[in-house]
């Protein structure tokens, strides 16, 4: 039963906070609605292929209703639905396909894990939810308060007032389109990781456990190691669902290009995204033959070519306007005077931005930085300054949206 109190304190907490002046209380209780009818439906069933086919029919939904025009591409732009009825169905659709096809033990209480609406409005997946209330509060208190002082600086004083920069979008000269992609990368990490961090704060303090969705992505030498830090519980409902069964009957590059092309496909069925799948899914092979010939320093480069290009392709769903980009013609530096022209909060921002990801990378190796858990940035000095930095740049006037919310 802690689950649903977990869930309508979760609902009341989204309600309250919803940006949304439409959404009503239909848009939290669909979910658990939809997640109970399959696991009812879907324990009744004989085990077998017939079973598999439901749970991948079930994952390939969201791409089937972002086809149809139904949920927008998730490309990292404000794309809040106005149907209440999808709120957070890319999430609990990938979390019960993950679970049925994980153990399925499925039963009525875990609706209420997987459609608990914080969540569903911007991940992670629910891949688990664990008791851990049997921690004292004021440990907790201690071990995830701080998770939540690093994720609310991200979102708030990082990612927040990097919104202006989103101009750049329309350049499609190398320089403005290489600066854009640099930006926008900076921002879905703030505003991704940031609220990721908040759930994982807020959840423990309450006494329950949930995946912690980023691990440093920047403390990596290799794309490899990239992709074992961005999107954590995504990336385990990719390896369990279509690597694993792919690995069996085909060779490493056939399952890597079926987990890209597939991931491509959960954020939306459009031309960039499929780009974007074979492009990750090249820079991955390549980075594997470079580190089996151990050459040193090209798997990094390849990694920061590999995020960059890669962001640039995933961003911009305006098939004509990217064609042009891709040919990265020099059109002069007046990208430059766009940046220098950003309110002086976007400035600021950006140094910051900047100076947490040169911090992840060029000293992640040391003690501090090692379990890629954000240790350095919960010791008391660094929270006090994330807190006073974060009191002065908050605007509670300015856009604020979730890039992995409802689409």
């Amino acid at each position: 039963m802690k689950l649903v109190l977990l869930w309508l304190i979760g609902s009341i907490v989204y309600l309250i906070s919803a940006t949304n002046p439409e959404f009503t209380t239909m848009g939290v209780i669909t979910p658990l609605l939809f997640c109970s009818l399959f696991i009812i439906i879907f324990r009744s069933l004989p085990h077998g292929n017939f079973r598999t086919l439901i749970i991948y029919l079930l994952f390939f939904s969201t791409s089937i209703l972002t086809f149809n025009n139904f949920l927008a591409p998730l490309t990292g732009s404000v794309n809040e639905s106005s149907n209440i009825l999808l709120f957070g169905f890319p999430f609990y659709t990938a979390s019960l396909a993950y679970l049925a096809m994980n153990s399925g033990t499925l039963n009525l209480l875990s609706a209420f894990k997987i459609a608990n609406p914080l969540l569903l409005a911007t991940g992670p997946i629910a891949l688990f939810i664990k008791n851990y209330s049997y921690r004292k509060l004021h440990f907790r208190v201690n071990y995830y308060l701080p998770f939540f002082i690093v994720g609310l600086f991200l979102f708030q004083a990082v990612g927040a007032p990097l919104i202006p920069a989103f101009e750049l979008i329309k350049a499609t000269d190398a320089v403005g389109s290489i600066l854009f992609a640099i930006i926008f990368e900076l921002f879905v990490y703030a505003n991704f990781c940031g609220l990721s961090l908040m759930l994982y704060g807020l959840f423990g303090i309450a006494g329950y456990k949930i995946p912690l969705n980023f691990k440093q992505p920047f403390s990596s030498s290799n794309i490899i190691e990239y992709w074992r830090g961005w999107h954590i519980s995504l990336s385990a409902v990719l390896k369990l669902l279509f690597y694993l069964p792919l690995r069996k009957n085909f060779p490493p590059s056939i399952a890597l290009f079926g987990v890209f092309l597939t991931s491509a496909m959960w954020h939306g069925i459009t031309f960039n995204f499929f780009i974007w799948g074979c492009f990750h899914a090249l820079v991955f092979i390549v980075t594997l033959f470079i580190l089996k010939k151990n050459i040193r320093i090209l798997p990094t480069i390849v990694l920061i070519i590999g995020v960059i290009l890669g962001r640039l392709i995933f961003a911009d769903s305006d098939i004509d306007r990217l064609m042009q980009k891709l040919l990265f013609s020099y059109e002069g530096l007046g990208a430059l005077d766009t940046i220098w022209s950003l309110p002086n909060t976007t400035k600021l921002s950006l140094i910051m931005s900047f100076s947490l990801i040169a911090i992840e990378f060029l000293f992640r190796n040391t003690k501090m930085l090692k379990k890629r858990n954000y240790k350095h940035l919960r010791t008391p000095i660094s929270l006090a300054v994330m807190l006073v930095i974060t009191i002065f740049l908050i605007d509670q006037g300015a856009l604020n949206y979730a890039v992995y919310g409802q689409r």
